[in-house]
C-alpha cells in the first residue's frame, strides 16, 4: 500500500469497508492523524495495514457478512416497511369508512326522531286548541249558570240564532240570497 494521505471515508473505499469500521480502529489502534485541513483528518494509507489484514481474513468475512448489509438487503428491508405502511394505511381508511358509515347512520335515526317529534307536535297543538275551545266554552256556560240573566239572554240569543238559521236556510231555497252586509255599509 502507498503512502498516501486520505480521510476515514477514503481509507474505507479503499480497504472496501465503512467509515465506521475505520474509525473504530483509529480508535482502537489510537492513530493519530498525519494532516488536518479543515476539519478534515488525514491519515497514512500504510497504518491501515492492520485493518486490511483483518478485513481479509475469513473470520472477519464472517462476521462482516453476518453483520453488514447490502443494497438488496435494504432495499427488501425497505419494500417491506412500505408495504406494512401501506396495510396500516388501508386500515386506517376502512375504520375511517365505517366511523362514517356509522355517521350516516345516527344522522337517519336522528332526522326519523326528529320528524317523529315533529308529528307529535303537530298533533299537540291541534289538541290544545281543541282543548282551549271547550274551555271557552265551559267558561262561557259556568258564567250563564251564575247569572240568570245571562241564561236568559243566552237562551233567547240562542233561539235567535236558530230562528236566523232558519231564515237564512229559507233564503237559501229562495231565488234571493241574504247578502251579508259589512260594517261600513251600515250607514247607508
Amino acid at each position: 500500500m502507498s503512502d498516501t494521505l486520505l480521510t476515514k471515508s477514503g481509507i474505507a473505499d479503499k480497504l472496501g469497508t465503512n467509515p465506521m469500521r475505520v474509525a473504530r480502529f483509529i480508535e482502537r489502534n489510537k492513530i493519530n492523524s498525519v494532516k488536518k485541513e479543515g476539519k478534515r483528518e488525514l491519515y497514512k494509507l500504510t497504518d491501515f495495514n492492520a485493518l486490511k489484514e483483518e478485513l481479509d481474513s475469513p473470520e472477519a468475512n464472517k462476521e462482516a457478512k453476518s453483520h453488514g448489509f447490502s443494497k438488496d438487503d435494504y432495499i427488501l428491508t425497505l419494500k417491506k416497511q412500505l408495504e406494512e405502511q401501506k396495510l396500516q394505511y388501508e386500515q386506517v381508511i376502512k375504520s375511517k369508512d365505517e366511523t362514517i358509515s356509522s355517521l350516516k347512520e345516527t344522522i337517519a335515526t336522528s332526522q326519523k326522531s326528529y320528524n317523529d317529534m315533529k308529528d307529535q307536535l303537530a298533533v299537540k297543538d291541534t289538541q290544545i286548541t281543541s282543548l282551549t275551545k271547550l274551555t271557552n266554552n265551559a267558561q262561557t256556560l259556568n258564567l250563564v249558570d251564575k247569572d240568570p240573566k245571562r241564561l236568559k239572554a243566552a237562551s233567547s240569543s240562542a233561539d235567535t240564532d236558530s230562528e236566523t238559521s232558519s231564515s237564512y236556510d229559507k233564503a237559501d231555497n229562495s231565488p234571493e240570497q241574504h247578502v251579508k252586509k259589512h260594517w261600513w255599509q251600515f250607514g247607508k
